[in-house]
């Protein structure tokens, strides 16, 4: 699974959405401004990571790592689509505003692990080949 980090501004904080009685998520857009056109980027933050999401709020600069996810799914009718999503595992504040948060310091979660990697689905079933 790759690992990636996007710098920009928040535009969107979500609110933690409980989806079953074992999953949440929340969601973060960071706007990018790389390229000819800014880059509205949604990023989901699950399970113990909504709460990383805490204290920030739209115009705050950020640095965001992480990990990017790509599915395969078949629907009944036979159709194959294919999915990607950012799963949120780390965020800082970075540029002018760094460290301004209300404690001071800029929350930071620990180093990634294994156990940090996303799970496969809500309902645990993988159906990928590898």
């Amino acid at each position: 699974m790759a690992q990636v980090t996007i710098s920009g501004t928040i535009k969107v904080v979500g609110q933690t959405q409980q989806v079953s009685e074992k999953f949440s998520k929340r969601e973060l857009v960071v706007t990018e401004q790389g390229g000819q056109y800014p880059q509205m980027i949604p990023i989901e933050f699950k399970q113990d990571k909504t709460g990383l999401l805490e204290g920030y709020k739209p115009g705050d600069e950020v640095t965001v790592t992480c990990f990017v996810n790509g599915r395969e799914w078949t629907g009944k009718d036979g159709v194959t689509k294919y999915f990607l999503s950012l799963a949120g595992n780390r965020i800082e504040r970075s540029g002018a505003g760094a460290g301004a948060s209300g404690s001071g310091a800029a929350q930071v979660a620990p180093a990634p692990t294994m156990a940090d990697m996303p799970p496969i689905s809500a309902d645990g079933e993988d159906d990928l080949p590898f």
